[in-house]
């Protein structure tokens, strides 16, 4: 009858082999002689996860070793991924602070506590643990997308894309992530940066039937946004559009400086708007200013009917400074409200210069005509290339 040192070596040879139920019977063979043998309890969990569906079992093994050793992060890392697969996060969470206390400076195990953290919508501190791993295992593209989800659960799109941005340039071939990078470049706007990733993901994996429709429906809505946006028209259709006759804007005249071109003033009862052309007579730049912001942030919108979603589900109406920044917005890019609203929050929320759909979009200042002294702020939109 072999030993039990040999009952091991033999174990480990069929594991190697492939054999995985010979190496789980000699292992438990050998276990039962050397109890205390808590590298042994680790591969015999390994071995039951490799399997798959025998996670009860897995979970019993590797909380062996680490009642053995508390310090062998490899069997509280194999524990606490078992745990998931059973359906308890607070206990794998548990077992993954403990070996970060032992290894701070191991990435799998700060991975794994974003991951973990990210799973149970606790996203602030998804954020900071899969931060930490990145900083010690830059290269890791998984950890780089793992962030960018955690940002676009707590809203960040602009984290977000930047760090699935990162995770693609980590590793090229990261289907996943151009996959996801295009669908938020695409709920911000930027079609042609969601075209361009759908694209190099098509490179990569060509029959990707659903990148290829996703990628002809944002082709044919970007098509669609061109058509309809001010931006890039002429005079005659900004003073059709809803945002001039709806709005009881008047045109005022031909502003001297305000650019290289002819530039139009349009005012209405507390705001105006600076329309300017290039050479071919086209708008390049739409400009929204507020000449009493106080009061408009103050007045109830009866103007343009603008309503917004509450977070209890019901609409309600908004101040007129907020109605005619929404529609302006949605004019100016021809996009929906919904994305116009996306935008106005971004600009809020302090992002001084963004892009969507080829047009930049800006803060930006005009001097007030009766008093050239006193500039008036407003929201630029400029043609892009």
């Amino acid at each position: 009858m072999p030993s039990p040192a040999e009952l091991h070596a033999q174990a480990k040879d069929l594991l190697l082999a492939g054999d995985t139920a010979g190496g789980i019977s000699d292992l438990k063979a050998y276990l039962d002689a050397e109890p205390d043998d808590e590298s042994a309890w680790l591969e015999l969990g390994a071995a039951y996860a490799s399997l798959g569906g025998h996670w009860i079992q897995a979970c019993d093994a590797l909380r062996a070793a680490v009642d053995l050793d508390g310090t062998l992060v490899d069997a509280r890392l194999a524990y606490a991924r078992a745990l998931l697969e059973i359906k308890r996060p607070d206990d794998a969470a548990f077992q993954l602070l403990q070996a970060a206390k032992v290894a701070p400076d191991d990435a799998r195990v700060l991975k794994e506590l974003g991951i973990v953290f990210y799973g149970k919508r606790l996203h602030d501190k998804a954020v900071v643990w899969l931060s930490k791993a990145i900083e010690i295992a830059p290269d890791d593209a998984r950890a780089h997308f793992a962030l960018g989800l955690a940002y676009e659960a707590r809203r960040d799109m602009g984290g977000a894309v930047a760090a699935y941005r990162e995770a693609v340039r980590r590793d090229p071939a990261f289907g996943s992530a151009r996959s996801t990078l295009a669908d938020a470049l695409a709920s911000m706007g930027e079609h042609e940066g969601a075209v361009a990733e759908l694209e190099a993901l098509l490179t990569i994996d060509r029959s990707n039937e659903q990148a290829a429709h996703n990628r002809d429906v944002l082709l044919h809505a970007l098509d669609e946004m061109k058509k309809h946006r001010l931006i890039g028209r002429g005079q005659q259709e900004l003073e059709a559009s809803a945002l001039i006759t709806e709005g009881g804007f008047r045109k005022k005249g031909p502003v001297p400086g305000e650019g290289p071109g002819l530039t139009v003033r349009y005012a209405a009862p507390l705001v105006e708007i600076y329309a300017s052309f290039a050479v071919d007579h086209a708008i390049d730049t739409l400009l929204l200013v507020l000449t009493d912001p106080d009061r408009a942030a103050k007045s109830e919108d009866d103007t343009f009917k603008v309503t917004v979603i509450a977070e209890d589900g019901h609409r309600e109406p908004v101040s007129f400074a907020t109605a005619v920044s929404l529609t302006f917005l949605r004019e100016a890019l021809g996009c929906p409200m919904t994305q116009a609203s996306a935008i106005y929050a971004r600009l809020l929320g302090g992002e001084a210069t963004l892009t969507w759909g080829s047009a930049t979009l800006a803060w930006d200042s005009v001097p007030r005509p009766d008093k050239p002294g006193e500039p008036r702020h407003g929201i630029r939109v400029s043609r892009g290339a």
